[in-house]
């Protein structure tokens, strides 16, 4: 029996709330694999059903959740790719997950950018996914159930560049408030980048941080921040050029 293969990288957990909505529009048995802390190697059978989430970082997909993923195969598996964005710019994210998983042999019937409510700048994108959103990723859900029962693949023309755009690491500051914070580890454990010293969970290595906002997310005492200079001059700047409200987009 086929299984729904969920794999997503979802640090504040928002790409994670997208692929699980997908994923509930399908009858088969679930499994997951949160690319946060799944790092080995793993191949689908041809009759999986693999939906595949990406958060879009400064116009790509995460350079570690990339490495992660390149070591996922199918043969010839569906795969449903999405990238989840903050309202901003989706760039070459959508096109660099697509070529991937056709370069590990999954049969990639259909794409999504969806938005979500901005992980960093606050101000963005607030309460998305809404009402509106769901219900389109939902008919979009059901056309890809309709896509893999034609065997059909994805034909529409994914938007990009190749080359791809280059990484950008943010120049912003990771911190942590020494008087809140529990001392749980639970930031310890989600950094993917190893971060986070083991004896020391105040303290963050920014050289090896991706700035991708787990250990913020997953804070119990909301100790973890962004602060600094750079930061707090790019958030009024940012959230005022991306107050627009920009829409889902679907590729079949």
């Amino acid at each position: 029996m086929s299984n729904v293969e969920k794999i997503y990288f979802s640090p504040s957990s928002t790409t994670k709330k997208v692929v699980e909505e997908i994923s509930n529009n399908f009858n088969e048995k679930k499994e997951i694999f949160d690319l946060l802390n799944f790092n080995s190697e793993k191949v689908f059978a041809s009759d999986d059903i693999a939906i595949v989430g990406m958060p879009v970082f400064a116009g790509r997909i995460p350079k570690t959740a990339r490495k992660r993923l390149e070591k996922i195969k199918g043969d010839n598996t569906p795969a449903i790719a999405v990238v989840n964005y903050g309202n901003a710019h989706v760039s070459d994210a959508l096109l660099e997950l697509v070529d991937l998983l056709k370069e590990n042999n999954f049969n990639v019937i259909a794409a999504a950018s969806t938005v979500s409510h901005h992980s960093i700048f606050s101000g963005v994108a607030q309460g998305r996914p809404d009402s509106s959103d769901i219900e389109k990723i939902n008919e979009f859900a059901q056309k890809c159930i309709e896509k893999i029962e034609s065997g059909e693949s994805l034909t529409s023309e994914i938007p990009g560049n190749r080359p791809y755009t280059d990484y950008k690491q943010l120049p912003f500051v990771v911190s942590c408030d020494d008087m809140a914070c529990a001392f749980c580890y639970d930031c310890v454990s989600i950094c993917p980048e190893n971060a986070i010293p083991d004896d020391d969970p105040v303290d963050t290595d920014l050289d090896l941080c991706s700035r991708c906002t787990a250990c913020i997310h997953i804070c119990p005492e909301d100790a973890r921040m962004f602060t600094g200079d750079a930061f707090e001059a790019k958030k009024p700047e940012f959230e005022k050029a991306n107050s627009e409200r920009k829409d889902p987009e679907f590729y079949l």
